[in-house]
């Protein structure tokens, strides 16, 4: 284990945080962790005060986009119990992306033992059900440079954010929302960083995301780069079909991230007795399924989203296919499931759960919190 130097001191919300009136990425924890990587090695790991870095102009993030992130979730359970949802997974693909964008790996006991430990330590910034300490874990090179190359320093750093749901109105179930279907703007092609998470890959899908809104739709489903015919993924969360007693989803590829929540709803799904299908879905296929009834549900997922009923699909040009009233019964079943888990309401017979503090340490910080 790691020593990692403390230089803050305690501190809480002057009052309690409602999940409900949280905006999701907007507020901060005053503290965040931080490490450098220099000759060979990473330095110096701590926990300190948010503040912005001093970096030069031409750092190598600010011209050719080195820099890969993580997004995940700490909760307050039921009982007081604050835990993650398996970080794991996190840490693994957290490998990943750096080895795709030749940035040093963070070994996975280091990054798991520093969300613990910021957790813990921002714990009095963790809303109840259904708010969350929201995690973002960030590696960026900083080389002052203008060659195109691997940087030779990094700053590895994480965020806590107090977070309620992602969309507006969301929070208390899985919600709905409209989604613009586009044939014209590729999110990833076979080769490329599809499937990590580089910061490059969303700032890509930034000027369709932003004429969807435009057009009152809330995320954009992106298709194949060869044929523009096969769905993969959302601009930030993966995307699932209900057919029948059969849950689809797209097979992961190097142009579809694997994301946890997926990972998790796949399994969560097998043990309610449906039928789970990895396979290639075109789009002509989603139409004709939503428009004949076949396909009663579709709703994508992700961490930050968890899962989010999908109304209507919208193509750019005007056509809109609408959906069966939603979320429908298994978009919301395979939510609560979820959720059960992460909040503690149901045993974790799968072992995902890792706890952060107990629910006695936990409690106490949440009843001082409140009679601030």
């Amino acid at each position: 284990m790691v020593t990692i130097t403390n230089l803050t001191r305690p501190s809480a919300p002057e009052h309690p945080l409602n999940p409900r009136e949280l905006e999701f990425g907007k507020m901060f924890t005053p503290n965040f962790f931080v490490t450098e990587y220099r000759d060979g090695g990473w330095r110096h790991p701590r926990i300190q005060k948010l503040e912005p870095f001093a970096l030069h102009p031409a750092s190598i993030v600010f011209h050719y986009a080195q820099t890969v992130f993580e997004g995940m979730k700490a909760f307050r359970q039921d009982t007081g119990r604050i835990v993650l949802f398996r970080p794991e997974l996190n840490a693994r693909r957290f490998q990943q992306s750096a080895d795709r964008l030749a940035i040093p790996r963070v070994d996975e006991a280091l990054f798991i033992q520093a969300i613990r430990e910021l957790v813990d330590n921002e714990r009095h910034f963790l809303p109840g059900a259904p708010g969350c300490l929201y995690v973002r874990p960030t590696v960026m090179g900083v080389d002052p440079t203008l060659g195109v190359k691997a940087a030779a320093e990094y700053i590895f750093f994480i965020l806590t954010l107090p977070s309620g749901g992602y969309f507006k109105g969301t929070g208390d179930g899985p919600g709905a929302i409209d989604v613009l279907v586009t044939k014209t703007v590729v999110r990833a092609a076979p080769g490329g960083m599809g499937s990590v998470k580089a910061g490059g890959n969303y700032a890509g899908t930034l000027q369709v995301t932003e004429a969807a809104k435009a057009a009152g739709c809330s995320q954009v489903l992106f298709l194949d780069a060869h044929q523009h015919r096969y769905v993969e993924e959302m601009g930030g969360m993966n995307i699932m079909f209900v057919q029948g007693r059969t849950l689809r989803t797209p097979p992961l590829t190097d142009t579809i991230l694997n994301g946890v929540t997926r990972a998790s709803l796949l399994e969560l799904a097998k043990d309610h007795g449906l039928h789970v299908s990895e396979d290639p879905i075109a789009i002509d296929e989603v139409v004709a399924g939503a428009s004949d009834g076949s396909i009663g549900e579709i709703f994508a997922c992700g961490t930050a989203a968890v899962v989010i009923g999908i109304k209507s699909l919208r193509f750019e040009d005007g056509s809109t296919v609408p959906l069966a009233p939603c979320p429908g019964p298994v978009t919301t079943k395979l939510y609560d499931a979820l959720t059960a888990v992460q909040y503690g309401r149901v045993p974790d017979t799968h072992g995902w759960i890792h706890e952060v503090c107990p629910a006695d340490a936990a409690t106490e910080v949440r009843q001082r919190v409140g009679k601030r």
